[in-house]
């Protein structure tokens, strides 16, 4: 993968509503200040209304443009999400989706929003559901969703899921509602209507029903019902118990089974509603449903409880198990006539499946009149279901006959011929018509042949009922030899109501007459009531017109069960999205003209949902979840463009990963989309993500919002108002690194994918070096860290675990964590502790820590000794190498050899503070027996470590002043705690913050500026910041944030993934930071301009007087007196051996050297000759094993002495090699130097010293006098000697 590096520049400014930030000094800490962490988005604090998360809600967010900077500001909280909007004036909006409450205020899912005012106000009591769509209307807000009402109406004039906003009142629209929920309402400007889209099939006002659930089939006392492998113990054994609900139906554990219900007579099953068993965790996972006679498998389609998308099924369908769901209704999708069902259960939840309840509803209207059979328990009448059926009731007696021509039973009444005209015979049909409507109604009569009853049929009446008021009659003769169906009405059938039941009766003729056989038989059979399917069906789609009040569906509708998700509309056309099939013809997408009909597009359509769709121009854009075309052509993930003008399809590049619930636009040029996916392109992304039209690319934020954005409205110039679900915005996209430079910020995408756990500057030169560790991919190849110095480089890509600590010591780069692998380059194996040399570019060859089984220890923290010499390296192992060291170890950095610092420790430390010769450490620790959070060890060669006398029990961070006060941070008692420690005594200081506080760094950063005169510690120019995750009273959460002592300051904000707050781990900078330095006390003005005069005249005398001073030590003395400044350290190696000493065997004379008179000695030290003076003779001192002292730094060279060292010196002092041991030099000392430490060589001005090591600019390596005439050497700051005799 190729990454490139980029850069998001803002002037961080302070605000100009009145809010004042501290400002940090940057050239203090090198000019840059970088903040590592978890999180994808920071924000520099500036508003007091920002903010990192909204708790458990959701935001309405409004950006505002500050300084060409966007800051994002929590307008208000919403407990739910909007999810759509509509313009009704150019200052109000309408605002709708599923909550109730905003800031507290109840709404009830749609608000009315000012921007001029900034106000929201409610529409009287709002909604009792869910708003799926809106569309405004000059003054009226159309309003579809899946509610039912506007809460405090009349509930009697709303079918539901539609409603109208009108004169500041609420109105049920002319049909009342629908049966299903609205998702999509749009003007069609050609034909002046409104259209509505949703999954309905029937309108509140009758005119338009729902053939599927009108009527149930009755399980009581028309259907057998049994089961194959039911529980064998219990209560749950019965499988008659799920009708009515009377109690649950178990299949043995473990086992799969049936359920089956035999219909007295054939029926034509529409809609099966199940529940499931919810019994000990037992539940029906799997399952299909045949037809009897066939064994076809019923084709399902459902709505998924958890998506709310509509799902299709045939062998394998899913029941849920959630408890919180009373039912699911599975609608069949082709319907077939059967004599009988039966669900097969396949899998389950816990140990075994079952019912809990099963209904049956019938699309047709057919009734069998029969004799009960029913197996309803006691108590139980023979038809429970609240749904209205259809029923026929027979008076008289009656026998139930099967006819072997039509397969079913019928009934019939025999009586002695002499009682034709008294008989009171009848049969009443009541069908139960849901919607008015056309409809042709046939009765069926069986044969007499198949009965041997052709010499006792008569003639029958059929008192037709259908309408109200109005009773037709109808004489059939039944002497039929075979079976005969027969039309007996066309026409109008009034729906049924409380007040009017349509009905047939029948009974025998009046004028009858008598057959040949002394009985008279009547036989009474099924009657059917079919609606006209000339007239219009509604599926899905519904035109109004409100010019003239009328509403109709489509000429040609959706097959039934379709789903409209969305509707676009342009010309005399309607482009319709959703959840449909017609066979091969179109699938889930296609054009509606309303002359021509349906047009389907290129490849039938897409193959799966569309949920969203907006068309710019001639480009429909289309959003949902799908991944080709119906016919493959070409994949498409989620989202599609479709040409209208070519019919082509194109995609966007590699698409989103999940479904795309929103697609909108402010220019229309680009296409915003939102929805639960994370990545566009395959590079992430959170809930939203932006397309251009015009250069057919994604369009990458530089700011971030977190959570679906559905629509933005534009509140003024500078602000916009986020519409959605939104959970955090950001002002910066920063993948978990960001930094302050110059008073700018400063982000670096180094991989879209990269996890970045810590960073250094390392300044080469005047290069400044970001390293970084952390996971980064480069060409495909993953790395744990990251270099970068004008390209990005990758190093440790053989390792595996996590890098999680860096530290610079001298051009050395010291990497810890815990991990295991071998070093770039070689084989070395390397465990949770390596060192680079940045300089040479490649690793240097150290021992890992590893914990006492061997596996990899845990490194958290690196600090170095003061001088350099010793690394101390601690965390939570048990061995450096072979080296049994707990916690915390000591590395040399010359030699880079471990050693113990002191025993008596372990645990996990987390922090570390190297002050003078004392180690502090913090963490979760064991000292002794002792359980602590803090551990002292006064004196790195001390022999043991002590604790607090007031200990807290976990700790995090410390951070010293410099003076050896401590603050630290951590938690006590399970609540956060930060304090002072003195070095004896640990104090809590109050800082009120929240007890959910997490401080994983404290340092001391310098101010030039604060609200506040106070700082902390007092008298200081610095302030405490705390970088984590900190609760702040009054505020909420916050990344960093700055401390005067009284008052917490939020500095940074951060978001992570899913939208909570981020955290930052750390900081790092150029310069090593940070300690507080004292700054002076304000005065009042008078006594300022007064000391201002002194400071004045003082300074015109002390610059007279440094004149006169010069010119006189000018006149006296040319050589420069005072000391040179210290050239920069550089260092490349510290001399690890003494003086090469002299070859005795070279000196002809050693009795002068040895032997002669001190006042020769005297001489020639003083005079700076020697007895070897023309000789010719030189001296070879290269013999270490001859003349190294045993000290290595001081004392006599065994016999020679000082003299002769400097004889040979001067021999060689005009020769242009560089001072050595071979080649030594004389140099005089300019000033007087005191030993302060260990192997450092002390001397008086003047005095000579011969040098033997320059390899190093600081401190040079020499021998001197030791006033006995013996030779003693050891180190010395090279500015403070001359190659120059001293006047």
């Amino acid at each position: 993968m190729v990454t490139t590096l980029w850069f998001l520049l803002l002037i961080f400014v302070h605000c100009n509503d009145g809010l004042d930030i501290p400002t940090i000094k940057l050239d203090s800490l090198g000019g840059q200040l970088g903040f590592i962490g978890d999180y994808v988005g920071i924000s520099p604090f500036k508003h007091w209304t920002q903010f990192e998360q909204s708790s458990n809600l959701n935001g309405l967010v409004i950006s505002q443009l500050d300084d060409d900077v966007l800051f994002f500001n929590r307008f208000a909280t919403l407990n739910g999400t909007i999810s759509t909007s509509c313009k009704l004036s150019d200052t109000k909006y309408i605002l709708a989706g599923d909550f109730t409450t905003i800031n507290s205020t109840n709404y009830n899912h749609i608000v009315e929003f000012d921007t001029q005012a900034r106000q929201l106000s409610p529409l009287q009591q709002g909604l009792d559901g869910e708003v799926r769509s809106l569309y405004c209307d000059t003054n009226q807000v159309y309003v579809g969703g899946d509610f039912i009402a506007p809460i405090g109406a009349n509930k009697t004039d709303y079918a539901g899921h539609v409603a109208l906003w009108k004169d500041n009142q609420w109105s049920p629209l002319p049909w009342k509602g629908f049966n299903g929920p609205v998702y999509s309402i749009i003007r069609h400007d050609q034909q002046q209507s409104i259209v509505f889209g949703g999954k309905f099939d029937s309108t509140g006002d009758g005119q338009f029903f729902n053939q599927n659930t009108s009527q149930t089939v009755n399980l009581i006392s028309s259907a057998t019902i049994s089961a194959g492998n039911s529980a064998m113990f219990g209560n749950n054994t019965n499988p008659m118990g799920v009708v009515c609900s009377q109690s649950p139906w178990l299949l043995q554990d473990g086992m799969p089974g049936y359920w089956e219900a035999l219909f007295n007579s054939p029926a034509k099953p529409s809609v099966f509603r199940l529940s499931n068993v919810h019994i000990d965790g037992k539940n029906t996972n799997e399952f299909n449903i045949i037809s009897l006679g066939s064994n076809q498998y019923f084709q399902l389609s459902y709505k998924d409880p958890v998506t709310n998308l509509p799902i299709t099924c045939s062998e394998k369908c899913i029941l849920s198990n959630d408890s919180a769901i009373p039912y699911q209704d599975f609608t069949v999708v082709q319907e077939v006539v059967t004599s009988g069902i039966r669900i097969n259960i396949d899998s389950w939840y816990g140990s075994g499946g079952g019912l809990g309840s099963v209904d049956i509803f019938r699309s047709d209207v057919s009734l069998q009149p029969e004799i009960s059979n029913s197996q309803s328990p006691a108590g139980v009448s023979d038809s429970c279901s609240t749904a209205p059926s259809s029923i026929a009731t027979t008076t008289g007696n009656w026998t139930e006959v099967y006819s072997y021509q039509t397969y079913q039973n019928f009934l019939i009444a025999s009586f002695p011929a002499s009682e034709l005209h008294s008989s009171d015979i009848s049969v009443t049909y009541q069908p139960y018509i849901s919607g008015q409507g056309i409809y042709d109604v046939y009765i069926t009569t069986p044969g007499c042949v198949g009965t041997s009853t052709c010499d006792q049929r008569t003639q029958i009446v059929l008192d037709i009922t259908l309408n109200p008021g109005n009773t037709t009659t109808y004489a059939l003769d039944q002497q039929n030899a075979a079976d005969q169906r027969t039309l007996i009405f066309t026409g109008s059938i009034s729906a049924s109501s409380g007040s009017f039941q349509p009905s047939i009766v029948m009974h025998v003729s009046p004028t009858a007459t008598t057959p040949s056989s002394d009985t008279i038989s009547v036989v009474a059979d099924s009657i059917e009531f079919i609606r006209n399917s000339t007239g219009l069906l509604l599926s899905s789609v519904l035109n109004y017109y409100p010019s003239n009040n009328t509403w109709l569906p489509l000429t040609q509708q959706l097959p039934a069960a379709s789903t409209v998700t969305t509707l676009q509309s342009v010309g005399n056309q309607l482009y319709i999205g959703g959840s449909f099939r017609a066979n091969d013809s179109y699938t889930n997408i296609v054009a509606y003209d309303f002359e021509r009909g349906y047009l389907p597009f290129n490849n039938i359509g897409l193959n799966g949902m569309v949920s969203t769709s907006l068309l710019i121009g001639s480009q429909l854009v289309l959003g949902g979840l799908f991944n080709n075309t119906e016919v493959p052509q070409q994949t498409l993930k989620n989202v599609a463009i479709y040409d209208t003008q070519t019919n082509t399809w194109s995609g966007m590049n590699e698409g989103v990963d999940a479904r795309v619930e929103k697609l909108y636009t402010t220019d229309n040029t680009n296409v915003h989309l939102s929805g639960p996916f994370t990545t566009a392109d395959g590079l992430p992304t959170f809930n939203n993500a932006q397309w251009s039209l015009k250069n057919r690319q994604w369009v990458p934020s530089s700011s971030l919002i977190i959570g679906p954005v559905v629509n933005q409205l534009q509140v003024d110039s500078d602000s916009i108002l986020y519409l959605g679900g939104i959970k955090s915005a950001q002002t910066y996209r920063a993948n978990d690194i960001a930094s302050l430079e110059t008073q700018q910020w400063k982000v670096t995408d180094v991989d879209p994918n990269a996890t970045v756990t810590a960073g250094v500057f390392w300044k080469n030169g005047k290069t400044d070096t970001t390293i970084l560790s952390g996971l980064f991919n480069f060409n495909n190849t993953q790395y744990h860290l990251a270099m970068y110095d004008g390209v990005w480089s990758g190093l440790l890509q053989n390792v595996q675990g996590e890098v999680s600590t860096l530290y610079v010591v001298q051009n050395q780069l010291l990497v810890g964590g815990q991990f295991k692998g071998t070093l770039d380059g070689s084989n070395s194996p390397v465990t949770s502790f390596a060192v680079y040399d940045l300089q040479k570019q490649a690793f240097q060859d150290v021992q890992g820590v590893t914990n006492s089984d061997g596996s990899p220890g845990q490194v958290n923290v690196i600090r170095p000794q003061s001088d350099g010499k010793s690394i101390f390296v601690a965390g939570n192992f048990s061995f450096a190498g072979l080296l049994n060291c707990d916690a915390i170890c000591s590395l040399a950095s010359d030699s880079r050899q471990w050693s113990q610092v002191s025993q008596g420790i372990e645990g996990n430390v987390m922090d570390m503070s190297i002050y003078k010769d004392s180690i502090t450490v913090v963490g979760d620790l064991k000292v002794g027996s002792t359980m602590t959070g803090l551990a002292v060890l006064d004196n790195v060669n001390a022999a043991s470590w002590r604790t607090a006398t007031n200990d807290i029990t976990s700790t995090s961070s410390l951070v010293n002043d410099g003076t050896g006060n401590f603050i630290i941070s951590g938690r006590d008692n399970n609540q956060f705690y930060l304090g002072t420690w003195n070095g004896n005594d640990l104090k809590p200081i109050d800082t009120k913050l929240g007890s959910g506080t997490n401080i994983q760094q404290l340092l001391y950063m310098p101010v030039s500026s604060s609200p506040s005169e106070d700082r902390f510690p007092t008298d200081s120019d610095t302030l405490l910041m705390a970088v984590g995750h900190l609760e702040i009273p009054g505020f909420g959460s916050s990344s960093a944030a700055l401390y005067d002592g009284s008052t917490w300051y939020p500095y940074a904000l951060t978001s992570s993934a899913n939208g909570s707050s981020g955290i930052i781990h750390s900081t790092f900078t150029i310069t090593e930071c940070c300690t507080p330095k004292s700054v002076r006390q304000y005065l009042s003005i008078p006594a300022v301009i007064l000391i201002s005069i002194a400071i004045s005249l003082a300074i015109l005398f002390v610059l007279i007087a440094c004149v006169f001073l010069f010119l006189f030590l000018k006149r006296r003395n040319s050589v420069k007196t005072q000391t040179e400044p210290m050239p920069e350290w550089r260092p490349k190696h510290r001399p690890t051996s003494l003086l090469a000493m002299l070859d005795a065997a070279n000196l002809h004379d050693s009795a002068i050297l040895a032997a002669g008179p001190s006042s020769k000695r005297e001489e020639t030290a003083v005079g700076y000759t020697t007895a070897l003076d023309g000789r010719g003779q030189s001296m070879d001192i290269s013999d270490n094993s001859r003349l190294r002292s045993s000290s290595g730094f001081s004392g006599g060279i065994g016999g020679i002495s000082f003299g002769a060292l400097l004889a040979n010196a001067l021999k060689t002092n005009g020769s242009s090699a560089v001072a050595s041991d071979e080649s030594p030099k004389v140099y005089y000392a300019k000033y007087p130097f005191e030993a302060k430490e260990f192997g450092e060589l002390a001397f008086d001005a003047q005095v000579p010293i011969v040098v033997t090591d320059t390899s190093d600019n600081v401190w040079w390596m020499g021998y001197k006098d030791d006033g006995s005439g013996n030779p003693v050497s050891g180190l010395f700051p090279s500015n403070y000697v001359s190659s120059t005799k001293p006047f």
